[in-house]
């Protein structure tokens, strides 16, 4: 481990079995018959229903910049079921025959739609499809953007911003004073910009009831308010009964003018990426005096997307540090979920089952449910091969399986969610040749995000195999009869408690909603924040600009051509994660407010204004970034640049520890490298998993940041940007692997 020999070095330099092949073809021969006896029936093809609403929100995110009806290029608007028909582009209730399923499923390049941009997902062309077969009814129409007749002058570029604002300040004065500076904010307003449905806001509106509902120990659900009346697209929530008001680290040492402690929600604001601060408007102004400065908010962040929040907070490392998730599944289960998982199984007080084949995992499968406190814990045991020791039927007392998922009730009846590898150790992702998510582009399980979108009425129904195949086998096994049939209830058993647990999640998410779920909100908020590029209309609507076409024009400059983002000016798009990297460039050069630059997040390695700041190079004296124990290393720190630069030096362990290698003020001169140590080297440690060295460099002095530490929380480095000289601060992060 590269970080705590780092920590060494820096204290000195301070200082100074097989079963008998016969059981096994019995044991095969006893599974075919039972998944046989499981085999569903079914008397056709089962077609479900498909929202018109989601389809036209997929063709507004796919196809409407081309294909609208201001567009030259187009006869007909694809945001219109009337136009699209009268076009012959769709032949109602015959998707067979409808030119918009030939070109969206088409496989030759040149025919395929959307043109020079991925292909639509499986899913959604299955939607579209259902659409069309169902007799593309007509879309609903989009909820009027709110009249601002006495917008601010700092906003008259954009629309929305000052609705927002105002509604929030008015609410705010609304609340009982010693309850105003507990009061956050989410808002989707920023959909009216481009166009959204009801059904789409009131999407957006359930994902973010579901979402804080599960990232909370509450014992009541917490609801949600709407405070725009009937826009809904504004939404406040009280962070003292989600428990995120509650401190979660403590600075370590001297923090300036920074508090002296981190809540749950200020590790929200230090990673959100859209926020803007407007110095030229008296409304915001007046929020920062009576909200954002008395509130203690380590960034002054007046509200957040309920999309982004609905994405990023239910994955890593967010979703482990807010729900404070330890390190190991047994101080998981000892410290938070309350079962002594050794001492019931020792006991036989566990229900076990088993599955050859599963929605999730590629191989074998034991689930395994305890009692807890809130309900149930359940423990998958997940398998890399179904061969040899890997068979679960060569041994199904003795489970030894390469990593798992924990599901457990939370205080509010719905679900907790852990990933951990066959050592125990929590994991931030499944790999994609045990498990895979078919919500996500690239398959790959991310806890807890693609658990909750995954479990949307709670656990998953199952038929064991192990006990009937067992039950059919005659005389000696390998193993005892007696303990598989202990360990493993009977269906009809299985079955009762896999519904008590389905019932218990689903009562307390109707309370949670306020309304019975007949659509899963998390999945198509997600999946279109997350997967879907973004088009010009969809980033225009973002910045909240009405008329993208102004935007087109000011990507194909020069200064926004070097950020990559030409595409958006010649009807291509962008990913997310190209967008957010220079979103703050983008609203500083458009003039649209100071953006709060997510300097200090945990997500983002590298921060580097286009044009602005120093060069700086980091590297280690070895070629390769992946290092094994005993291995000697060194960090070198260049200044490629023609002037002089100050640094700081921070390095991050496995488990999110943090350390100051080289302090706040280092200088270092043009075209001068810096080594650490000065003289000797770092002896890597064997411990597995991904580091980080981490640079910060300004051409001015800036102040050093703050170390906050706590228990089962990645430590936080955290800057004071408003000491921060003009100067722009670049973060650059060197990413060590060791195996």
């Amino acid at each position: 481990m590269i970080t705590k020999s780092l920590i060494r070095t820096i204290t000195k330099e301070r200082r100074c079995s097989t079963e008998p092949t016969n059981v096994v073809t019995q044991i095969s021969i006893a599974i075919c018959l039972v998944i046989c006896s499981f085999a569903p029936t079914s008397s056709g093809s089962e077609v479900k229903k498909v929202s018109n609403a989601e389809v036209k929100e997929i063709l507004r995110s796919r196809c409407s910049d081309c294909h609208n009806a201001e567009a030259s290029s187009t006869d007909f608007d694809v945001l219109s079921a009337e136009s699209l028909i009268k076009a012959d582009v769709v032949m109602a209730g015959k998707p067979e025959k409808s030119k918009l399923m030939e070109v969206i499923v088409s496989e030759d390049e040149e025919i395929r739609m959307p043109q020079d941009l991925p292909a639509l997902s499986p899913s959604e062309i299955d939607r579209i499809r259902l659409w069309i077969a169902e007799g593309a009814t007509a879309f609903p129409t989009d909820v009027v953007m709110p009249e601002e007749n006495r917008r601010e002058e700092a906003f008259n570029a954009i629309a929305g911003v000052d609705y927002v604002l105002k509604k929030i300040l008015t609410h705010q004065r609304s609340l009982p004073s010693n309850q105003q500076r507990f009061v956050r904010y989410f808002s989707c307003n920023h959909l009216l910009t481009r166009g959204a449905t009801r059904d789409e806001l009131n999407l957006q509106r359930d994902a973010l009831a579901k979402t804080i509902n599960h990232l909370t120990y509450a014992r009541d659900p917490v609801m949600i308010e709407t405070i725009d009346g009937e826009t809904a697209t504004l939404f406040a929530a009280d962070i003292r009964e989600l428990g995120w008001h509650h401190d979660a680290l403590q600075a370590s040492g001297s923090q300036g003018k920074l508090k002296s402690s981190l809540n749950v929600y200020d590790l929200l604001l230090l990673e959100y990426p859209y926020a803007i601060s407007y110095d030229d408007s008296e409304t915001y102004d007046k929020l920062r005096t009576e909200f954002m400065g008395p509130a203690g908010m380590v960034r002054e962040i007046a509200y957040m997307r309920i999309d982004w929040f609905c994405s990023v907070a239910p994955q890593p490392a967010l979703y482990h540090d807010i729900m404070h998730m330890p390190s190991n599944v047994t101080d998981l289960e000892r410290e938070i979920v309350g079962v002594d998982v050794a001492a019931e199984l020792k006991h036989k007080n566990v229900d076990r089952g088993a599955v050859i084949l599963s929605g999730v995992s590629r191989n074998n499968r034991a689930a395994e449910r305890y009692a807890a406190p809130h309900g149930a814990y359940w423990k998958s045991i997940d398998y890399a091969t179904n061969k040899g020791n890997e068979n679960i039927f060569r041994d199904p007392i003795h489970l030894h399986g390469v990593g798992g998922e924990m599901i457990f009730n939370l205080p509010n009846g719905l679900q907790g969610y852990y990933l951990a590898n066959a050592a125990g150790n929590r994991i931030d992702a499944g790999p994609t040749e045990i498990v895979t998510d078919k919500f996500a582009e690239d398959k790959v399980v991310r806890n807890a995000l693609s658990c909750i979108r995954c479990h949307d009425q709670g656990m998953k129904s199952f038929k064991d195999v192990v006990r009937p195949a067992v039950e059919m086998l005659p005389g000696n096994l390998g193993f005892s009869r007696r303990e598989v049939l202990e360990l493993y209830p009977k269906q009809d058993e299985l079955t009762a408690f896999l519904k008590s647990d389905g019932e218990r999640f689903s009562t307390a998410l109707e309370k949670v909603l306020g309304h019975p779920q007949t659509t899963e909100p998390l999945a198509p908020v997600t999946r279109r924040f997350l997967e879907d590029p973004l088009t010009l209309t969809t980033a225009s609507g973002e910045l909240g600009l009405t008329k993208p076409g102004d935007l087109g024009a000011v990507f194909r400059s020069r200064q926004f051509a070097a950020l990559g983002l030409v595409p958006l000016a010649s009807h291509g798009a962008v990913r997310r994660d190209t967008w957010e990297d220079y979103f703050d460039q983008i609203v500083r050069e458009l003039g649209l407010g100071d953006p709060v630059v997510p300097l200090d997040a945990v997500s983002r390695f590298d921060y580097s204004p286009l044009g602005h700041g120093p060069d700086i190079e980091i590297s280690t004296t070895r070629a390769s970034r992946t290092f094994s124990a005993g291995d000697e290393i060194a960090i070198i720190v260049a200044n490629k640049g023609k002037s002089p630069i100050f640094i700081e030096l921070v390095g991050t362990g496995t488990k999110g520890e943090k350390v100051v290698l080289m302090p706040a003020g280092t200088q270092l001169a043009a075209g001068v490298s810096l080594r650490f140590p000065e003289q000797k080297t770092i002896t890597v440690k064997p411990s597995l998993g991904q580091e980080l060295i981490t640079v910060f460099a300004s051409e001015g002095e800036f102040a050093g940041g703050t170390l906050f530490r706590g228990k089962n929380t990645a430590d936080r480095f955290v800057h004071d940007l408003k000491e921060q000289q003009k100067s722009p601060i670049v973060k650059k992060s060197l990413v060590i692997e060791t195996r």
